[in-house]
């Protein structure tokens, strides 16, 4: 038992220090605070990416893909590349499946995942709305389950999410303002294989599920941030709804922000 913690503790000072080493490059008060996380080895592990990826190379794109997924929030999303590789192969099995329909983000704030579905949507020749304030939450869905939060997200502009999904995208398009306001007849139009819904507050969230399940092609997936993270209530408490409603169930992954996954099965 001795020599088997003193293993452990070994490969945990191991750990520290080659985090230490990775991030000794970092500048800045975003950089800072992901040197502060990363050498905190309570709160980050290793983990392998997939095979596919490494042995057979068959996802040549994870390198732009991660520099934008990093952009501008690095402290957060830097130590959540199991969120990102979940975007990145579902995506794919999508596209793989033939599963028709645009693709959606509701939550923008900075753009790092709607660089990834506009990635994909660029590759398939489909189109990316991308709905947002761009100005943080709106005071009055601070209501309800919601009422303690404060305004945050602000730190944003529709010119800093065009930087990091790329500008020359021409499939993304970018509604601006308070949702479902913001919604016009193209949206209501269209059918969608691909949703991402980061809204945290329980009235944009059910906003976004009314709006976005029933035009959903069978087999699309939400994406749904925040199920399970215990910091945003209101988002855990619409999504809960929809599937009771819709008898549909959520998959958890063991990502950072506790994301829940929910293929379309009616």
């Amino acid at each position: 038992m001795r020599r088997v913690k003193n293993l452990y503790t070994r490969a945990k000072g191991t750990l520290k220090n080659g985090l230490l080493q990775a991030t000794m490059g970092f500048a800045g008060t975003e950089c800072l605070k992901a040197r502060e996380l990363y050498l905190n080895t309570n709160q980050v592990y290793l983990a392998y990416h997939p095979d596919s990826h490494c042995d057979y190379a068959s996802h040549p794109e994870f390198g732009e893909l991660l520099a934008r997924f990093t952009a501008f929030n690095l402290s957060n999303n830097g130590g959540d590349i199991p969120r990102l590789w979940s975007l990145i192969l579902n995506i794919k099995q999508i596209l793989n499946e033939g599963i028709e329909g645009d693709f959606a983000e509701l939550g923008v704030w900075r753009g790092n995942t709607a660089a990834v579905l506009a990635y994909y949507a660029q590759a398939s020749g489909r189109r990316v709305f991308l709905f947002d304030t761009y100005e943080g939450f709106k005071k009055k869905d601070l209501v309800g389950v919601d009422a303690n939060k404060k305004t945050e997200f602000a730190d944003t502009s529709m010119e800093m999410v065009r930087g990091v999904v790329g500008i020359e995208r021409r499939q993304c398009h970018y509604v601006k303002g308070h949702f479902p306001g913001s919604i016009l007849d193209e949206h209501q139009r269209s059918m969608y294989a691909v949703v991402s819904l980061d809204c945290d507050l329980y009235e944009p969230m059910k906003a976004g599920l009314d709006f976005f399940y029933p035009r959903m092609s069978k087999g699309g997936v939400l994406f749904l941030h925040d199920y399970s993270s215990l910091h945003w209530d209101g988002a855990k408490k619409a999504i809960d709804e929809l599937c009771c409603k819709a008898g549909e169930f959520v998959i958890l992954l063991p990502d950072k922000s506790g994301s829940a996954f929910l293929r379309k099965t009616k």
